[in-house]
């Protein structure tokens, strides 16, 4: 399985738990902070189409958590936006050099955390359930060509009035058309072979139950502590890529 030690397989596997405990709490950053583990074991091109397969059974996790809690018109209204431009942006990454997409995440992981902090990321206020097409015809395409965008759409939900179980379950389930789409795309241009499959469910299994803990935690840590642990490992990650290239 891509040549993998045992040891890199464990450091994946503590990772993807760890990392869905965390977005499980957050109802952010779980495929956001996944893809550099996954990159620095396998390489960009094949760690987003694999990730992609992990979140979306991580999102089961979330959804089952949270599922009394979910706002299905907003899900409704994000898919259709963002779909279409899911099928695009997993296209464009698969026909993309692979040193200008590590180039190309690092600078979007940097740009994410300096999004949530400026007035502009704060400033739109969700009133219609008919705004999130847009939202999700955004995300759709960032998610697919960089692999997650959680960061970006957090804001229009928690705008709208959705909080902790009902931001994560409403998330969990909007964005996992997101998820179905791109890793479609990917594996019609065969970004997937046997052995990122297999990797991508195997994490995945590991994240679900990272997810359903998380999602009993919810209640009890604060959100915003984990929210910079995965804001500073998009910065640690965006440096490295940087470097390595």
């Amino acid at each position: 399985m891509f040549d993998l030690s045992p040891w890199v397989l464990v450091f994946i596997g503590v990772a993807g738990f760890i990392t869905a405990v965390v977005g499980g709490i957050a109802g952010i950053g779980t495929a956001i902070a996944m893809i550099p583990v996954m990159t620095f074991a396998v390489g960009v091109r094949e760690a987003i189409p694999i990730v992609a397969i992990a979140v979306t059974l991580n999102s089961v996790g979330r959804i089952v958590a949270n599922r009394h809690f979910i706002d299905y018109r907003v899900v409704l209204w994000f898919a259709i936006g963002a779909v279409p431009t899911s099928f695009l942006g997993g296209a464009l990454f698969a026909n993309a050099p692979a040193e200008l997409l590590a180039r190309g995440l690092a600078i979007f992981l940097i740009a994410l955390v300096a999004y949530r902090h400026m007035p502009i990321g704060k400033s739109i206020q969700m009133r219609r359930v008919r705004m999130f097409g847009f939202v999700g015809l955004v995300q759709g395409f960032l998610s697919s060509v960089f692999g997650g965008a959680g960061p970006f759409g957090a804001h229009f939900f928690l705008s709208y009035g959705l909080y902790r179980q009902s931001f994560i379950g409403t998330v969990a389930l909007a964005t996992s058309s997101i998820n179905i789409a791109k890793t479609s795309t990917y594996a019609r241009f065969s970004l997937l072979d046997g052995d990122g499959l297999a990797l991508g469910l195997i994490v995945g299994v590991i994240m679900m139950v990272g997810a359903v803990f998380g999602g009993r935690l919810v209640n009890r840590v604060p959100d915003r502590a984990f929210v910079y642990v995965v804001e500073g490992v998009m910065l640690v990650a965006a440096g490295a890529l940087l470097v390595r290239g």
